[in-house]
This record gives structure tokens, sequence and C-alpha cells, in this order.
């Protein structure tokens, strides 16, 4: 499903860390929220975000618990002064279960907007 389109995954909120890498530098962010298709963080640390913009590729390296870490590229689709959305480019084969089953019943559920 599309953005475009006015549909999007519904988002779960998680209590999890986040390092968001971009072009040798990193920060550490605090996960809003999380869906199927991608996440909402808030940066901690804001001055090393400053080059950010729309549609910068960026490692997540999503830290939710012990046993649970996710680590993916995504691409950024907004941006204001506290908070990134960022859309997953792709994810781990390997970590797409464990994906599905933090979102609980949360993974197929999709939400409309803009109409």
């Amino acid at each position: 499903m599309s953005e475009d389109q006015g549909i999007r995954y519904a988002r779960k909120a998680v209590d999890a860390s986040c390092l968001l890498l971009f072009r040798g530098s990193s920060c550490v962010c605090q996960v809003k929220n999380i869906s199927a298709s991608g996440i909402l963080i808030e940066p901690i640390e804001d001055e090393s975000i400053n080059e950010i913009e729309l549609n910068s590729v960026c490692i997540l390296e999503i830290v939710v618990n012990d046993v649970f870490n996710l680590h993916v590229s995504s691409k950024v689709t907004r941006i204001n002064d506290r908070e990134i959305a960022l859309h997953y480019i792709s994810i781990p084969e390997e970590k797409q279960v464990a994906l599905w089953q933090l979102l609980g019943d949360h993974v197929h559920e999709v939400e409309t907007y803009g109409t």
C-alpha cells in the first residue's frame, strides 16, 4: 500500500531507543511509534542531524529489548524540528517475523487519511 493512496499501516507506540546513522554521523533517538512500513523517531541529540533532508537514506539500529533489535535501511519521508518519519527500504528477512510479533494486531491494520 502506498501513502499516495491515503492508506498507511497502523502505528504502535513502543518504548524503544534507536541509533540513526547518516553520512558518517550518528544520533541517538527515542522511538515514538512503529509500523509494518516505517517508524517515527525523536532525536535526543539533534545537533548531529542538521544535514538530514527529505528522501535522505539512513540506517537505523532499533533496540526494543534484550532479545529484539532491528537494523534497517530507511528513507526520510517527513522531518521537522522535533521528529523524523522514515519508511523502511528493506527489512532483513530474519527480522521480519520478530517485527510482526512486536506489532501484534497492528501488523495488518491500516489507517486512511487525507480524504
